[in-house]
Formats: structure tokens, C-alpha cells, sequence
């Protein structure tokens, strides 16, 4: 019967080209149509050919304290997890285990747009349940475009603690736009995975966790002994993950070695070839770099910045026949630098062309850290009902007396129900409209902004300043976006929301709309701004939120496009019980 229901529901879900889109693959419980996958995964790590069957490619994650190092968790015993392998057009499936004691996890598949399969995402509470301790949830997704991706934990301590892990999708060579300019793409071995290591686990500390700083940064495993093996005159691409949850932008540099830039956020750029680039948390970029120097070992050197500065982390480039054992007790000397010969992925260019809708609709989201103006018997920390009176409501957070960045004078308060899912079971009153937080009473409300199927968006993040001079970044979920500006205060003054609109009308701020770098993670400047375009072109519930700004109360909006699910997915889809936030409980 359960087979019955999955054809019917591929039946109902015919492309235009009157075949069964893999796009629309869902879930099922029927374990013989799920289980129709290489049972091998390593199988679809593998030469990808022109026009031959995908694969179904099946991992198997179980996630849970690292007994061997008691401030980390790992998937299978690795921190950072298995690298993910496919070719395009592959199907992922991950049966995720969570282990963790007394704590609920989700997995988030870091710039992979989920064309189909929206309730695959890994957000919890807007996308799906959480997966409780002792319980399994089961992704499985199309790998529909090619790039360097990676996975992490949804939240940003269990991603802090070790919950993360690349994820490459390949296609074949002669559709690589820039494959001339290296001779071998040795993802196994030339992936670089940057994070950071904290002297505690941050997901069991009772502290408050801005006060919890990194101890060192990691490349892959190691803060020293990763190996990158080499031949004379041959060209590599290597392949950078920042899969830091903190803002930690990191500066990565090969001794003597200049480094082409052909890739950012898995989307190929004009080449730009340069001695150091930056990577900002959750930022990818692939380079391409030519062994022309003497026959030795160099240092690739990582250097981290803001909440990581003065952390360091390298690795050894070697050449085929050094003997690397001179280096172990060699000390590189400081990474040097001209400052603006720093290459960064928003200030790269498209390597096409892209094509801009007339008509756009703008929205303002102006980011400001504040200091929320609580008396200590304003917080209130009972479990309320229908039966207390409604007042203003404080969340618990605000009694560390610390300033909060919020996003248009409020932050995200994620359902009580899954957004997606459940849409008609999430309260109403916790619902406020992006441009319109000024009406809900509370400090954190769930920000949705409403955008029509292919309605053109251009969202404008201004980082006004005016209480703070940190920078944040950004990652959408879901889609790519076209960077068409981005601009700092030369003179270090705050910009407010008056002065942005009075430049633009003043024909000040120029938008590229011609080859705009194509990214899901951007950084928007303190004292500044960052524009991005988007056509909504496939629907769900998709996040657009500032990891390194959720440390206490989330930095987030939800962008709504509108989607009909049908009842046998969700039916299929683990339910949540009695799971309620906890914020929401506290609401």
C-alpha cells in the first residue's frame, strides 16, 4: 500500500516535460524505495561521465560526544565528519543518528538549494522536527548543482563543538569552466576544512557563550599536520570551506605561491589570481595554484581575524620527494601581506553574465546591535498560558545585560510548530511582517517576509553602526544571490536607514547588474551595506540569518514562498510530539 502511495504521489508531481522529476523525489517509509541506493557511498566518490545513471549515494551519520576528546563532538567517531561525495544529479541520503544526550539536533546542508525538497533543509522548526536524543531522521536530496558545499549542525554550538563536514558535488571535467587552468582536482585529498576548537563543549556549558573564545583554529583535524602533496609544474584545485560558526573570517595564503581564485560559494568567477584571500564563516572557495616553485615544503598558512585573531592554523604544501621531517620543528615566519591585495568572494565578478528583472521589489533590513532597556522584574521566567495576563515579554537572554543584534529593531522567535509543515498550527501572534516589526509589542517575534514565485527581491542589509563596530555575515538558505553592491564609510560614521535612501535616490550607489558574484554567504560591513537580488524560483520556508549573531537571542528572518506540500510527504516526515522551543514555552 505504501508503494501505491509513492507512485501516486510521483504521478502527481509530472514536470513540464511529462517525466518524473527527481527534483520532487520525497521521503517515504517504505524501506524498498528508499533503500534503492549504493549501499557502498564511497562508490559515489568516482570519475563524473556525460550521460550516465545517477547514483543514490547513502551515508549513515551517528553523531555524539567525542570520548577521546571530551570538548568535541563527532559523526562516526570524526571531527570534522565524512566528506560527502556525489556527482550532480545524484541522490544524497543521510540517515542522521543523534547521540548527543538530553539534546536535539538538525543538520543544515550548508549552499545546497533543495529544488523540491524544502523540508529537507535542516532547520529546525521551520523546516522539520528536531531529532531528538536517541531518535534518527533520514535527508535525502538531490545533489542538482555542482560545487564545494559543506554540512553542519544547525545549531551554532553543536557546529561549534564539531558537527560539520565538506560536502562535494562534481560533474564532468569538460563542464568545468576553468579546467584549463589546473591538471588534477584531488578533492579527497586537496579539501581544506577550517574550524575552530574551544577549551569546552559549548553545547553542555551553563556559561554564558559569548565569553567562550576559541582556542585554536583546525585545518581538518589538525592545527599543523595536514599534508598537501604535490608535483613540479603540475596545477592543483584546491578547495576552502570557512566552516567556523563564529564571525571569524580567516585569511589563507601559500608560502611563495600565488593562488587563481576560479570559484566562490560553489559558483564559478572571473579568475583573479592573488598571494593571500578571505574566507568568511561559511564562505567556500575553490582556487587554482601551480607548483613552479623550487622543489621543497611551504607553508599554507591560515590567520584568523575578529573573534579568532591572533589564531593560527597551517598546513604543508609539499613537492613529490621532499622530506618533510626538516619542517616539523620549523616555525613559518608571519604571514605578510598588502592589505589591498586581499581578495574577497563578494568583490569577485560572475563568470557569465546574468540577466536583472525590470521590476524588483526592495526591501530595507537595517541590522543594529542594542542594548534592550529590561528591569530585572520585567524577565519573566515562568512557563506561561492563556490564563496569564499578555504583557511584554523579555526573554531570559536579556538579563546578561548584554546588546543583541537584531535585524529592523527585533530578533527571530522560531514557531511552536514547524513552519513549513504545519503552517495552520503555528501561533499568529508570534508572526510579524519584515518591515512591519514596529507593531508586535515583544522583542522577538518570527519575521516572515512574503515573496511571490519568481518575484524579483533585492534586499538591502545595512549595518547602520550606530552601537557597535562589528561586521556580520550572512547565509541564505535556499537560493543564490546576485551581490550587485556592497560599500563601507570611508570616514568610519554610522549610516542610517535616512542617509542609505538619500544616497540611492541620489544616484550615488551603483548596482552591478551585469556579472555580479553569484553567492549564498555574504559579509555585510560595519558602517556599510551589502545589496542582493534573487528570483524565488522554487518554494518553502527558507532562513536568512546571521549564525554568528545567535549566540543568545537569533539574528533571522524567514523568507515565504508559497508551496502546496502534499499530505503524504508530510505524513512521512517524523512528527514532533510535544517538542516546543524552548523560547517559545517561555513566550
Amino acid at each position: 500500500m505504501k508503494f501505491v502511495v509513492f507512485c501516486l504521489f510521483v504521478i502527481t508531481n509530472i514536470c513540464d516535460d511529462g517525466k518524473a522529476s527527481v527534483d520532487n523525489f520525497a521521503p517515504t517509509n517504505d524501506a524498498n524505495v528508499l533503500t534503492e541506493f549504493t549501499k557502498n557511498s564511497d562508490s559515489c566518490h568516482r570519475p563524473c561521465k556525460f550521460n550516465v545513471k545517477p547514483q543514490r549515494c547513502y551515508y549513515t551519520f551517528d553523531v555524539e560526544p567525542n570520548l577521546d576528546d571530551g570538548t568535541t563532538l563527532a559523526i562516526n567517531g570524526l571531527t570534522p565528519g565524512p566528506t560527502i561525495h556525489a556527482c550532480v544529479h545524484d541522490i544524497i541520503v543521510v540517515q542522521v543518528r543523534n547521540k548527543i544526550p538530553d539534546q536535539d539536533l538538525a543538520i543544515h546542508w550548508h549552499g545546497v538549494e533543495q529544488r523540491g525538497t524544502p523540508y529537507m533543509d535542516g532547520v529546525s522548526m521551520i523546516t522539520q522536527c528536531p531529532i531528538s536524543y536517541g531518535s534518527t531522521f533520514k535527508y535525502a536530496f538531490k545533489a542538482s548543482t555542482s560545487g564545494t558545499f559543506f554540512y553542519h549542525a544547525d545549531s551554532v554550538a553543536h557546529q561549534s563543538d564539531g558537527v560539520y563536514g565538506a560536502l562535494i558535488i562534481d560533474q564532468p571535467r569538460h563542464l568545468e569552466p576553468h579546467s584549463s587552468i589546473y591538471d588534477f582536482d584531488k578533492s579527497e585529498d586537496h579539501t581544506l576544512v577550517i574550524g575552530a576548537r574551544f577549551p569546552e563543549l559549548l553545547s553542555a556549558s551553563l556559561e554564558d557563550l559569548t565569553k567562550i573564545a576559541p582556542r585554536s583554529l583546525i585545518i581538518n583535524k589538525e592545527e599543523s599536520d595536514t599534508k598537501l602533496f604535490v608535483t613540479q609544474t603540475s596545477g592543483y584545485r584546491i578547495r576552502l570551506v570557512n566552516a567556523i560558526a563564529l564571525e571569524c573570517p580567516v585569511l589563507v595564503s601559500i608560502g611563495d605561491h600565488l593562488v587563481t581564485v576560479i570559484a566562490s560559494d560553489g559558483k564559478p568567477v572571473q579568475p583573479v589570481t592573488t598571494g593571500v584571500v578571505r574566507l568568511y564563516p561559511g564562505e567556500r572557495m575553490d582556487v587554482a595554484v601551480r607548483a613552479d616553485q623550487p622543489s621543497a615544503g611551504y607553508w599554507l598558512q591560515v590567520k584568523g581575524e575578529e573573534a579568532c585573531d591572533g589564531l593560527k592554523a597551517r598546513s604543508m604544501f609539499l613537492y613529490s620527494g621532499f622530506n618533510y621531517t626538516s619542517m616539523l620543528e620549523d616555525i613559518p615566519n608571519e604571514m605578510t601581506y598588502d592589505k589591498n591585495s586581499i581578495v574577497c568572494g563578494q568583490q569577485l565578478l560572475s563568470s557569465k553574465d546574468v540577466t536583472s528583472k525590470s521590476v524588483v521589489k526592495s526591501v530595507y533590513l537595517g541590522i543594529e546591535k542594542n542594548n534592550i532597556a529590561v528591569k530585572d522584574n520585567e524577565l519573566d521566567f515562568r512557563y506561561l498560558s492563556d490564563v496569564v495576563p499578555k504583557k511584554p515579554f523579555f526573554p531570559t537572554a536579556l538579563s546578561l545585560k548584554e546588546a543583541v543584534v537584531q535585524i529592523n529593531g527585533r530578533n527571530f522567535l522560531y514557531p511552536n510548530a514547524p513552519l513549513l509543515l504545519k503552517p495552520h498550527d503555528v501561533f499568529r501572534d508570534i508572526v510579524c511582517n519584515v518591515g512591519e516589526e514596529s507593531k508586535h509589542k515583544d522583542v522577538q517575534c518570527m519575521q516572515v517576509l512574503t515573496a511571490d514565485v519568481n518575484g524579483a527581491l533585492e534586499l538591502i542589509l545595512v549595518n547602520e553602526g550606530f552601537h557597535s563596530n562589528d561586521s556580520y555575515t550572512f547565509h541564505m538558505h535556499g537560493f543564490s544571490m546576485h551581490v550587485v553592491a556592497s560599500w563601507q564609510s570611508p570616514a568610519g560614521l554610522p549610516l542610517s536607514r535616512e542617509e542609505f535612501e538619500k544616497l540611492d535616490k541620489d544616484g550615488l550607489i551603483v548596482r552591478n547588474l551585469q556579472n555580479p558574484p553569484i553567492k549564498d554567504t555574504i559579509s555585510v560591513p560595519n558602517k556599510g551595506f551589502t545589496i542582493v537580488r534573487f528570483n524565488p524560483g522554487h518554494g518553502g520556508n527558507w532562513m536568512l540569518e546571521c549564525r554568528s549573531c545567535s549566540l543568545t537571542l537569533p539574528a533571522a528572518i524567514v523568507i515565504s514562498v508559497p508551496i502546496s506540500l502534499p499530505k503524504a510527504v508530510v505524513n512521512s516526515l517524523p512528527s514532533c510530539g510535544s517538542y516546543k522551543p524552548a523560547d517559545v514555552l517561555l513566550n
